[in-house]
């Protein structure tokens, strides 16, 4: 199996907020990366995206282009950030670093959901995600995205902040006898 990871492209707020899990349109410009990325993918068999807007119009335009209906799964989602969603970085300050430094793992910020409960959602996914398809594409968020990195390269969860997943970009993951290799990260 084949495992494409696709991050979403650049939301339609500052680049210092803390966008979770919430709602927000694709910056201008999104279209034309969307073709490039088409172009660059390849056709997988299956394309499932979060259900979030910046992700699901991505899948959909990729999904045109496969001629694939894009198959949205709530598991996806980014982190919840709780009361920190949309506000900017600088502004939370050093309470950020307090909270997801201690113990980012077991820690989620007021409201929100921590690291490993995200992992749970992911493993969740893979385990149906199962082996039907050859070649599978997911159009996600840097947080979920990191997560199948993690479980499928077998790494401790802490490893993946060290993964940059940048907006747009592509990475892929193939399964081979049991054994899952990284093939391309953030291209």
């Amino acid at each position: 199996m084949e495992l494409t990871l696709i991050r979403h492209t650049r939301p339609a707020l500052p680049a210092d907020a803390c966008i979770g899990q919430m709602d927000v349109e694709c910056a201008a410009g999104w279209e034309a990366h969307a073709e490039r990325l088409a172009r660059v993918v390849g056709a997988p068999d299956r394309l499932i995206t979060s259900p979030l807007k910046r992700c699901q119009v991505l899948a959909e335009r990729l999904g045109v282009s496969y001629k694939l209906t894009p198959e949205p799964d709530p598991r996806l989602v980014e982190l919840s950030f709780g009361e920190w969603e949309g506000r900017r970085w600088s502004e939370i300050g050093h309470t950020a670093t307090q909270v997801l430094g201690a113990d980012f793992f077991d820690h989620a910020p007021p409201g929100g959901e921590s690291y490993r409960d995200m992992m749970k959602r992911v493993d969740s996914f893979l385990m149906d995600l199962g082996e039907s398809f050859e070649r599978v594409a997911v159009v996600s968020h840097s947080g979920p995205i990191r997560a199948l990195l993690v479980r499928c390269l077998d790494l401790p969860a802490e490893a993946g902040a060290r993964f940059d997943i940048g907006f747009g970009r592509v990475s892929r993951l193939a399964e081979r006898g049991g054994a899952w290799r990284l093939e391309l990260l953030n291209a």
